[in-house]
């Protein structure tokens, strides 16, 4: 039986010399997962829609002796998708990891929901993830280097939720099936892994609305085998795992950080 590698844990999240784009990086947890990232020794180019908030959160991350790279992006749309990762090459080099964060949520009864509701959130929680993972794994390919992609999901692409929000719900669902997908296709001779991960319940701009309502607040940590809400930084550990070399033989999985809701 072959010895053991000798194995220096912290070099196994060292993301030193890499570059993360993070969509959806202008608040929520795109901001935590930024740092998160940053901590770990990579450069970060945040993208969102809202420009002053992304020059917030990159002050932030300069602050911290790594190089941020901000670009108003409507991930909706295939340009400006290309367009992101053109810009991150041009001004930090090659990208080795995408955090697929941008997201949005409307929250109505089904039966009252219009159509362009719906389809509005598909075309940033899915559609988006889509355009911004074919801009990314183009680039790998073609520069031969490998990479990890990040889809951000939800448990709610798992199970059922305590406020009516089906765009979200089939939009996060989908996300996984699209991760698969292309796992499939992309982690073997192309070397790119594709993951996701499925938070929980966490204080965010997102979840905003629900937490102010006290009895939906009981509902969620009721269910919630650990009692409480997630603290954002909890979500750091999941993240650099997929992220980095430490889940090298991880892909096409989904990762769920959700304190047990899922378990019921």
């Amino acid at each position: 039986m072959p010895e053991p590698a000798a194995l220096d844990p912290a070099s196994l999240f060292d993301l030193r010399g890499r570059v993360a784009v993070v969509t959806g990086g202008s608040s929520g947890l795109g901001v935590q997962f930024a740092h998160t990232l940053a901590a770990a020794g990579a450069d970060v180019v945040l993208a969102a829609r809202r420009t002053e908030q992304l020059r917030e959160v990159a002050a932030e991350i300069e602050a911290t002796g790594r190089r941020c790279l901000t670009v108003t992006t409507d991930v909706s749309r295939e340009a400006d998708c290309v367009a992101l990762v053109e810009a991150a090459v041009a001004e930090l080099g090659d990208v080795h990891v995408l955090v697929n964060n941008a997201g949005t949520s409307r929250t109505r009864p089904a039966h009252h929901e219009q159509a362009e509701d719906f389809t509005s959130v598909i075309d940033v929680n899915l559609t988006g993830a889509y355009f911004m993972a074919q801009a990314f794994a183009r680039h790998c390919i073609a520069a031969g280097h490998p990479g990890s992609i990040v889809n951000i999901s939800s448990v709610l692409a798992i199970s059922g939720g305590p406020t009516p929000q089906a765009g979200y719900s089939a939009s996060k669902a989908g996300l996984l099936g699209l991760t698969r997908d292309l796992a499939v296709q992309w982690s073997g001779r192309k070397g790119i892994r594709v993951n996701a991960l499925a938070p929980g319940f966490f204080a965010s701009d997102m979840t905003g609305p629900l937490l102010e309502d006290p009895e939906r607040t009981a509902s969620v940590t009721g269910r919630t085998v650990l009692g409480r809400l997630g603290e954002p930084q909890e979500l750091a550990g999941a993240l650099l795992l997929l992220a980095s070399d430490a889940g090298s033989y991880i892909t096409g999985a989904t990762l769920a950080v959700d304190g047990g809701w899922t378990l019921h």
